[in-house]
């Protein structure tokens, strides 16, 4: 158990400490404003002057989920019921900026149908006929997603959101991954969190 919570406790720290890797997308600042879900932080990639972005935020209750600081989100497991919904406690969000020289571009988003710690990417679309620019959010609980997910289950469900030129060579790709750990596992990571932040200010004051 002690070593459990030891190695919850560094993950922490690099969640903590690496914070610089996940960023806020502006393209999603632009474009959805208003809605309270200003702030989500994304994996922001760009290369050739396009940008692609990918992030994910709890589902109704904020922006914000435990982090690795670069790739991977870790969310709680269930449903949000207030809503008569039903969808999973965390959405995935994504963006993009075609920029200005992106001519038969077209843009493709991945997600992992393999909720185990192997990766299987299906295609949830794969278009050109899109703005230049653009940005959702989606929950593995809506209809159109094209498998069944359950969110009350322990899962590792990765993602892709990547650009390729009109000869169907790849520009740029975001990758993140959400993980749904255990619920004491995911207890004792926040735990593990805050300790270190109040260790933080006591050493700050």
């Amino acid at each position: 158990m002690k070593l459990r919570v030891l190695a919850l406790a560094a993950i922490a720290a690099t969640s903590i400490s690496a914070q610089a890797g996940l960023t806020t997308s502006s393209t999603w600042e632009t474009i959805s404003p208003g809605t309270g879900l200003s702030g989500v932080l994304f994996n922001v990639q760009t290369a050739g002057g396009v940008t692609v972005a990918m992030g994910a935020h709890a589902y109704k209750n904020g922006v914000s989920l435990a982090n690795n600081g670069v790739d991977t989100f870790y969310a709680n497991s269930g449903t949000y019921a207030p809503d008569g919904k039903n969808y999973a406690n965390w959405s995935f969000d994504f963006a993009w900026d075609f920029g200005t020289n992106c001519a038969g571009c077209t843009v493709s988003l991945f997600a992992d149908t393999d909720p185990t710690s192997g990766v299987n990417l299906t295609s949830l679309f794969s278009t050109a006929l899109i703005p230049s620019t653009f940005a959702e959010s989606w929950n593995m609980e809506m209809g159109f997603i094209p498998y069944n997910f359950n969110p009350f289950a322990p899962s590792s469900t990765a993602f892709k959101l990547v650009v390729n030129d009109a000869n169907r060579g790849e520009i740029v790709s975001s990758n993140i991954t959400v993980n749904v750990p255990e619920p004491g596992s995911l207890a004792l990571l926040g735990l593990g969190l805050a300790g270190l932040a109040a260790a933080r200010r006591r050493k700050s004051a």
